[in-house]
């Protein structure tokens, strides 16, 4: 029976759609309290009415919502329904949403509670009230009830989280796919437009042997991918190795997605990251110190390029952030930061406008800096004192574009052959990206301006298009198929790379008996067909034209997937080709190749294709 009911309402679903806030609050209960409770995911792209369907099928005594920026409006309307549906449903809110204007939130949703800060000792306390049916409010939470508002004061933070029970080791949360790991909580930094901090300066890290036990878990119960919850993962550069270590020892099959300071980065740390499977982003926000300075950040752009060329060195994947609108920026300061942070040559590149969070030092000052920004989440910054609208609008429009050709396309890999190609700089390429869009595909780049996601698929139709285009400008039209190759072979390689890896099927398939069953090939492969060998045109590198004048075409078709940490492009010989692209379900090996492979070599590869989970019984 479910009394209690933890929702979670999350941007979309995917790997990262993991309860976790909620699943800490659960576990914290009372092993009564916890038996009675239910965690349920929703998606902001839900109707209202499948929400209101889902819950009431359940249907809780208690709810609880942490809010977002990202689902604020939903959760407002979600929770107005509720209380006209279920007027005896007390419902507790929590999340950084709800922490900067607590009142106000509490009285606009019209619910019962909200905790303020980390709500684990204090959403099991208001529980215990809740059940006696007192109305006062105990420290860190704040209350409506009889009419009055009703406030229990701050709770100081938990100094100790091995006291915390784990949600994880507790099964509250069940590892699946993916996980989100937190390792500490708190910021040793305080930028003026993050509200990470909360007001508590300093780190407060878990305990080694809880996170050996998590890890562990996570490595028996088949993660993939584990996002690590700690906004600087490095601030404790010695901890930060043991952390590495212990991840390269427990789990090095799984891919951990970590955030760091570039400053706090040496040769060893750069070496430990190498031999895990990972990235790494960092937070750059802007190249202009001057800027940076406006908000609280120091930065030093040679040593934080010295370190960037460790991780370079050690072949491991980085990602950088930048942050258009900060209080002293301009559209001329977003290219040139924009431009410098290309050449430093990251794996993907995250481009945000500047949010004006409540609650914040930035937003505290906002007139000095002559901020004006949305009243309403996600709080977008519309114009600064040296940023107007319209240039906040120019960024907007050259973000888009980088993100569709740089992130969402893949593209890192193949970057800096088309800047040599078509004699380019960063900022230029990306600017004629935008031209053409504009006149090529508008009604793409206003879908992808207006919030919608387009699929990394997409996004190479898109590259394809604007390269066939330059190349048509500079007369260079027989540099396309091997440019197409180059394109294909990057996205293929990057899609293995952070997809699952394929597996054999669970029922063992002998290769006698499976020449003579349908089978299907793995969708956790690429088979991609190539008008040069892969292996030759890569190694041409930026001298394409050079690589034209020495190599023909030649057709051919490759399987590029991931074993481990490594991914592998293989040539394949044409029947071994065709069975696979063939192998749908429908037909069997024998069908597919009739008789044209002997019966030993057909096992052998049967044999090999099943053990590696190329093909899987139906």
């Amino acid at each position: 029976m479910t009394e209690l009911l933890f929702v979670s309402l999350h941007v979309r679903p995917g790997p990262q759609a993991v309860p976790l806030a909620a699943a800490c609050l659960a576990a914290c209960l009372p092993e009564a309290e916890r038996a009675r409770a239910s965690l349920l995911d929703l998606f902001v792209e839900q109707s209202l009415d499948e929400m209101l369907e889902r819950i009431s099928s359940m249907p809780p005594r208690l709810l609880s919502l942490s809010l977002y920026n990202w689902n604020r409006r939903k959760a407002l309307e979600l929770c107005r329904q509720l209380k006209g549906r279920m007027p005896g449903l007390f419902i507790v809110l929590g999340g950084p949403e709800a922490c900067a204007r607590p009142s106000e939130v509490l009285e606009e949703f019209g619910a019962d509670a909200l905790v303020r800060g980390e709500g684990e000792q204090s959403f099991a306390e208001l529980v215990g009230l809740w059940r006696k049916g007192s109305p006062e409010a105990c420290a860190g939470v704040l209350r409506l009830a009889e009419g009055r508002l009703r406030d229990g004061g701050p709770r100081p933070v938990a100094e100790d989280f091995d006291a915390l029970p784990s949600p994880w080791l507790t099964g509250v949360l069940a590892p699946a796919g993916g996980a989100l790991w937190e390792i500490s909580r708190g910021c040793p930094f305080a930028c003026d437009f993050c509200f990470d901090a909360r007001g508590e300066r300093g780190v407060r890290p878990i305990g080694q042997e809880r996170l050996k036990r998590e890890l562990e878990l996570f490595a028996a119960s088949g993660v993939s991918q584990v996002w690590i919850l700690d906004s600087t993962f490095n601030a404790r550069p010695e901890a930060a190795k043991n952390l590495l270590r212990l991840i390269a020892r427990v789990a090095p099959h799984i891919h951990f997605h970590l955030e760091a300071k570039a400053e706090f980065l040496d040769a060893e740390m750069a070496r430990l990251l190498s031999r895990i499977r990972c990235s790494v982003q960092i937070g750059l926000q802007s190249l202009r110190p001057e800027v940076l300075q406006n908000v609280n950040r120091p930065f030093d752009r040679a040593r934080f390029e010295e370190k960037l060329a460790l991780l370079r060195k050690e072949g491991v994947s980085f990602g950088l952030d930048l942050i258009y609108g900060l209080p002293g920026d301009d559209f001329e300061g977003f290219c040139e930061s924009l431009d410098g942070a290309l050449r430093l040559e990251p794996n993907q590149l995250d481009i945000f406008p500047l949010a004006l969070l409540p609650g914040t030092a930035l937003w505290k000052k906002a007139a000095d800096f002559g901020i004006l920004a949305q009243e309403q989440a996600p709080y977008r910054v519309l114009r600064t004192g040296s940023s107007s609208e319209a240039a906040m609008q120019r960024c907007a429009r050259l973000a888009c574009a980088v993100d569709l050709f740089h992130k969402t396309g893949r593209a890192s890999g193949v970057f800096p052959v088309l800047l040599g190609l078509f004699g380019l700089g960063p900022l230029d390429f990306c600017r004629e990206f935008l031209a053409w869009l504009e006149a090529s595909r508008p009604s793409v780049l206003a879908r992808a301006l207006g919030g919608e996601i387009l699929s990394a698929a997409q996004a190479l139709e898109l590259q394809q298009g604007f390269v066939v285009h330059l190349l048509s400008r500079r007369e260079k039209q027989a540099l396309e198929p091997a440019l197409r190759d180059l394109l294909n072979y990057h996205y293929s390689y990057a899609e293995a790379f952070i997809g699952p890896e394929p597996r054999p099927g669970k029922a063992p398939l002998s290769p006698q008996k499976a020449a003579s069953r349908p089978l299907r090939r793995s969708d956790r492969l690429q088979l991609v067909e190539f008008s040069y060998s892969p292996g030759i045109l890569l190694a041409a590198g930026v001298h394409l034209e050079r690589f034209l004048r020495k190599n023909r075409p030649a057709k051919t078709r490759a399987l590029i997937w991931r074993r481990d940490s490594r991914v592998f492009c293989e040539e394949l010989d044409e029947l071994f080709a065709e069975l696979l692209a063939k192998s749908e379900g429908r037909l069997s090996p024998r069908q597919i190749l009739g008789g044209r492979l002997p019966e030993a070599e057909l096992r052998e590869i049967l044999a090999f294709a099943l053990s590696e989970g190329f093909l899987v019984p139906c």
